[in-house]
């Protein structure tokens, strides 16, 4: 059974070592250690200064996953379609992949963001993640983030 935990002050290494092995596959894999710690450090501190919202996925035997999300409004610093909920960043272990446990984190977010009255929720994903995010409902609206990647948006109401 998955318990889903907030990210708190205190996490900052298991935070570290689960993002870390998650930047370092795919798109990251050669990316300069020294850039993908600044990164993880920059997002924890979003997570601890109540910025953006962070949980961890956790089985019995151990952290397992991490996710980033937020509510997309004028203040944010990732802003793309205010209003909407947004799932930042979702990793797990390559050994809990093709589980479910992915798509059973996702719609925990979602009942987050539910629960603060947002209807609506988009993600932006690269190559394999696009068919990810697709078989938990998303849909590619045509436009694309400030990264260059497509957003895909999804009703959660």
């Amino acid at each position: 059974m998955v318990e889903y935990i907030e990210i708190c002050k205190n996490d900052y290494n298991v935070f570290h070592e689960l993002a870390n092995a998650y930047y370092r596959e795919g798109e990251d894999e050669k990316t300069p250690q020294d850039e993908i710690d600044a990164f993880i450090r920059f997002m924890f501190d979003k997570v601890v200064n109540n910025e953006i919202n962070g949980f961890f996925a956790k089985e019995e035997s151990g952290y397992i996953g991490f996710a980033l999300w937020a509510i997309d409004t004028e203040d944010f610093a990732f802003r793309e379609i205010p209003g909407f909920g947004t799932i930042l960043e979702i990793g797990l272990l390559p050994s809990c992949r093709a589980s479910g446990i992915g798509k059973e984190f996702v719609s925990f977010i979602e009942k987050c963001l539910t629960s603060k009255n947002v209807k609506q929720c988009y993600v932006s994903a690269y190559g394999p993640a696009q068919e990810f995010w697709m078989r938990c409902g998303y849909v590619v609206n045509g436009k694309k983030a400030n990264n260059g990647l497509p957003i895909m948006i999804k009703t959660i109401q």
